[in-house]
């Protein structure tokens, strides 16, 4: 087993005091992400789970969980996005902000929330083989989670492992930390 844990720190002083982390494991083959944020909730927008696991683009325009995962060797990266209400997609880059090009040979039928008054937990998995040969050598995969908050007053919030930018930049190649240290 292979796992990676992060504490999300907020971009720049735009902070809403809230204890975010996230983890990923690799075990036999399965990639599992786990989001969690801790802490006053309330501002934040959320949507109720819905259960059904609907594709959606364009989930970064609202509370949104995201992660990662890039191939060192060719610098070919994939997004994953995860809706507070079950939906998500995932995307392929293969370069460094190329063209957005949605992955359809992935399916992720297991996510799992909760969602209470000062706990947010966000949980899914998938078979990593699903991402191609070029992801199967784990040495060779740098990872970065991060999270879009959208809040009362219009208010959106960047949190990410590391903010290597002068504004947020969840792409940006220093973001992301090796996935085996």
């Amino acid at each position: 087993m292979i796992s990676k844990y992060f504490n999300l720190i907020p971009f720049a002083e735009n902070d809403l005091g809230l204890d975010a982390s996230a983890e990923i494991k690799v075990i036999d083959g399965h990639v599992n992400f786990h989001f969690c944020l801790k802490g006053d909730l309330s501002p934040i927008y959320t949507q109720r789970d819905n259960g059904k696991l609907n594709r959606v683009i364009g989930l970064w325009t609202q509370t949104c969980f995201e992660f990662f995962i890039l191939n060192k060797t060719d610098g070919e990266y994939f997004e994953f996005n995860f809706g507070s209400d079950s939906s998500w997609n995932c995307f392929i880059f293969n370069s460094y902000r190329s063209e957005l090009t949605e992955y359809t040979d992935i399916k992720i039928e297991n996510i799992t929330i909760k969602s209470e008054d000062e706990l947010f937990t966000l949980n899914c998995r998938f078979e990593l083989k699903k991402l191609g040969h070029n992801f199967e050598d784990l040495s060779n995969l740098r990872v970065s989670p991060t999270c879009v908050l959208t809040a009362e007053g219009d208010k959106t919030y960047y949190y990410s492992n590391k903010h290597p930018d002068t504004s947020p930049n969840f792409h940006h190649p220093d973001s992301f930390e090796d996935l085996i240290s």
